[in-house]
């Protein structure tokens, strides 16, 4: 607590106070002499109590909650900015100043633009496609007005005019949260006003609802926030099931995996920049790492394999996660550019 007072508190945000040593330790193991030190950091500013009370409440859960055997047994971020800021001078300094330079050229290169644009319009079909990169989430908002959000690395794709005559219809790789437009007249339905998603064989028809999709490594996990869906598989191992609202389906290309209710609301807690990590094992962990983050991910610690957590921890960025993994797991996390090694050593 030496250094206490030399830091300054005064922009610290809920994650920071989080990943502080001195407010950790001040948190988990506090004295006569502690207490008075943050109350003089409270008293110097007083508009980051709130920030403070929700990185302790965070803390407390971590370090309280229960690591179970089973019993059957901001970095990336600046770099993609730097990218796309790279890549704008590039185009800057190789097509649009020669092209003010050789302005008699302009109106041929244009025509010829048009027309390279326009077969690839054709091309595509019309053809939209909405890709978030690792570690990104992206909203977009669809023809009809409804919402799509979409966790790191995945991808919706659909057809660009929707007519009001058939369906509308959009196909999903990865994982994202649907809050759907409901576009049927009262006391009136008809199948032109559904909203359908193809995943992994898959189609899902809603109306108006809230539902979101995880589709990763062959596996997905369907829940319902709001409002009705139905699920359909057609051809081989054929089925058919009505979801309801805290619903929520687990399918392996092949079969119906799990079906539980009430539970729902936990999976989309990414959407607010939180983990869900009920029941996850640290497998589970390496695995959004690798799948949402792009991190290969080894481990070196068979004793953990069993192990379990429970609640929620923060999101924001991979780093946030891995601080959870080194705390609650007690390991040490090793990055070299992609690759990230958990261990004991």
């Amino acid at each position: 607590m030496n250094n206490l007072k030399a830091t300054d508190y005064s922009s610290y945000s809920a994650l920071d106070f989080f990943d502080d040593e001195n407010f950790i330790q001040y948190v988990l193991h506090p004295d006569q002499a502690s207490k008075m030190l943050w109350q003089k950091v409270v008293s110097a500013h007083p508009d980051r109590e709130k920030e403070m009370a929700e990185a302790e409440s965070w803390i407390l859960m971590l370090h309280g909650q229960q690591i179970y055997t089973a019993q059957n047994s901001a970095e990336s971020i600046w770099g993609q900015i730097s990218e796309r800021i790279a890549r704008h001078d590039h185009l800057e300094r190789s097509y649009v100043m020669p092209l003010k330079r050789a302005g008699k050229w302009m109106s041929a290169i244009a025509a010829g633009l048009a027309v390279y644009f326009t077969i690839a319009e054709l091309m595509q079909q019309g053809k939209q496609v909405v890709r978030s990169d690792y570690g990104e989430l992206r909203s977009a908002t669809l023809p009809d007005s409804s919402d799509v959000m979409l966790n790191g690395n995945s991808r919706i794709h659909y057809i660009r005019n929707w007519r009001s005559d058939k369906p509308r219809e959009i196909w999903l790789e990865g994982e994202a949260a649907f809050a759907v437009k409901h576009v049927a007249l009262k006391n009136r339905f008809q199948q032109a006003d559904s909203f359908k998603v193809h995943v992994n064989g898959l189609e899902l028809t809603v109306l108006g609802t809230k539902f979101n999709i995880k589709d990763r490594r062959g596996r997905t996990e369907i829940a319902l926030l709001t409002g009705g869906l139905r699920i359909e598989k057609k051809g081989p191992f054929a089925f058919s099931r009505i979801m309801k609202p805290g619903d929520v389906l687990v399918y392996d290309g092949k079969q119906i995996l799990k079906e539980t209710q009430k539970v729902a609301a936990a999976s989309e807690s990414w959407t607010k920049k939180e983990l869900n990590v009920e029941g996850y094992t640290i497998n589970d962990i390496a695995e959004i790492l690798e799948d949402t983050y792009g991190y290969e991910v080894t481990i070196h610690a068979d004793d953990l394999k069993g192990k379990r957590l429970s609640g929620a921890v923060p999101s924001g960025s991979a780093e946030d996660i891995l601080f959870v993994i080194k705390k609650v797991f007690d390991v040490k996390v090793i990055i070299n550019k992609n690759q990230l090694l958990i261990t004991h050593e």
